[in-house]
């Protein structure tokens, strides 16, 4: 009996106000730099300023807080 891949649907790790922590940048796998020079990369790309209120997924997708793709933290780094 043939199988479908169950894929996870991306699950949020950071939506609230202000810098991401440190768990955000370890559920990455990454360094913490690392995700505040990719987040500056996509802001400053999309016309955002670092004040604006982002949305960091466990895939590394950033949305905006209704959900629209800005990009990807792994393509910046």
């Amino acid at each position: 009996m043939g199988g479908v891949a169950h894929t996870q649907m991306p699950r949020i790790i950071w939506s609230a106000p202000g810098n991401p922590t440190k768990s955000v940048s370890d559920a990455l796998g990454i360094e913490r730099w690392q995700l505040r020079n990719a987040l500056h990369i996509i802001k400053e790309e999309t016309g955002l300023s670092g004040t604006d209120r982002v949305i960091v997924w466990d895939d590394g997708t950033v949305s905006d807080t209704q959900g629209n793709p800005l990009g990807n933290v792994f393509d910046e780094i």
